[in-house]
């Protein structure tokens, strides 16, 4: 059916059974309604007669749908029982209203979309910034299971949406969005989309962690804090090694942390944060990370200036492990570990006993850089402004810390840069 202006539709579908109708739930259609069509599918669960009668109303109001015309449709043969899922917003594909609500076009139509691999990228192109909020259904899926199924990654000109598929079968996800810089305005159905796993469906504990923010992968937060050229623009980040490294430019005075989260660990250790390391070189920063085990974990990348009392969120990464390497921690920093400060040798936060181990590290305004174990060693500043010497790691001392002076105002104290584990020898047998 075809238009021209505004319309919305809404239709009702019974099967004649003896003297009484047997009403059909809206699943047995799908709707598609665009600024100049409307299409509708008929999916019958049974062979059999059916009454179908569609309804409109002006596209520019909100009063009640009018009868448009009835039609007799005649299903001899019963197709294969698809249980699709119910729509309360009765259309498919994006809403006839979508383009005022700021969404220019979208990766998916009204048909279903088939994934064999359990999992499925949403993209809405946007003429303007948009916040979106996602709900995922289907007939075996708990609503507490739904929320991690679903990564949201919020860019100026672009809504993604990452989804898991546990079981097979149908899913509706239906997207809502409201203009990013008026809360006010509330959320608005922009489309419901329809998803057919086929295959590969995700194992329970492989789906992604809990309370994930809405703000997933590099976006509109990162933008506006100044950080930019993420070596990892999308919000999933893989590793078939156990780590890597994230790069970003850092053109602002930002103090950064970053939290890295895992739902259950196999093997206790050290604790998460160690696994996380930041180098500063220039305004590029480097978050380099190594995964104790396999499986799924956060990492939330925090930030403040020098006038915030609080961090605040940026964006979560979800890095996905499918190595069975465990890596061992970084060194332990502290606060001293400034922007400029790259750690060269050792990477590594566990040391061996009774070895010699080579340090070189940059620390800018340093006047003296040392470590402090067994014996205070002093490090020689090289040609390349890169303090360096070897040290012996003893036996008798569980740590070695590597300390600086000669911050600004010509301090001669020594602060704490960061520390080393040293490996006890029963540990090295």
């Amino acid at each position: 059916m075809k238009f021209t202006k505004p319309v919305d539709f809404t239709y009702q579908i019974s099967q004649r059974s003896g003297c009484e109708p047997k009403a059909v739930n809206s699943s047995s259609g799908l709707l598609t309604v665009t600024r100049e069509s409307m299409r509708l599918r008929l999916l019958p669960p049974t062979g059999g007669t059916y009454d179908v009668m569609i309804f409109a109303r002006s596209g520019n109001n909100s009063g009640t749908f009018s009868w448009v015309c009835s039609l007799l449709v005649e299903c001899p043969e019963q197709e294969p029982t698809k249980e699709l899922p119910e729509n309360p917003f009765l259309s498919w594909g994006l809403q006839r209203s979508a383009e005022s609500l700021g969404v220019k076009k979208c990766s998916n139509g009204a048909e279903a979309a088939v994934s064999e691999t359990g999992s499925f990228e949403l993209v809405l192109h946007t003429s303007r910034p948009l916040m979106m909020l996602c709900e995922l259904t289907q007939k075996d899926l708990d609503s507490s299971i739904a929320k991690r199924c679903l990564a949201t990654q919020i860019q100026s000109d672009r809504l993604t949406c990452n989804v898991l598929c546990p079981y097979l079968g149908y899913y509706r996800l239906s997207v809502f969005v409201r203009n990013y810089e008026r809360p006010q305005d509330g959320f608005q159905n922009g489309g419901n989309f329809l998803l057919h796993c086929t295959g590969g469906a995700i194992n329970l504990n492989e789906l992604f962690p809990p309370a994930l923010s809405t703000a997933c992968g590099p976006g509109i937060r990162t933008q506006d804090a100044g950080l930019s050229k993420f070596s990892h623009t999308g919000a999933l980040v893989s590793t078939q090694q156990g780590k890597c490294n994230i790069t970003f430019q850092n053109q602002q005075d930002l103090e950064l942390h970053a939290v890295l989260f895992k739902e259950q660990r196999k093997r206790l250790g050290h604790p998460l944060c160690r696994h996380v390391f930041f180098t500063y070189n220039s305004s590029k920063v480097t978050i380099s990370v190594a995964l104790p085990e396999a499986g799924v974990y956060k990492l939330g990348l925090y930030a403040k200036t020098s006038t915030d009392q609080d961090f605040s969120l940026l964006c979560d990464f979800v890095l996905c492990n499918s190595s069975g390497s465990s890596w061992p921690p970084f060194p332990c920093t502290y606060t001293a570990w400034q922007r400029g400060s790259v750690l060269f040798e050792p990477r590594g936060g566990l040391l061996e006993p009774l070895s010699w181990v080579l340090f070189r590290v940059r620390v800018p305004g340093a006047q003296r850089v040392s470590v402090v174990g067994e014996q205070l060693m002093e490090l020689q500043l090289s040609k390349s402004r890169v303090w360096e010497g070897e040290v012996f790691t003893g036996a008798s001392m569980s740590q070695l810390k590597l300390a600086a002076s000669g911050g600004g105002g010509g301090s001669t104290d020594m602060a704490i840069i960061m520390s080393f584990d040293v490996l006890s020898q029963q540990n090295e047998m």
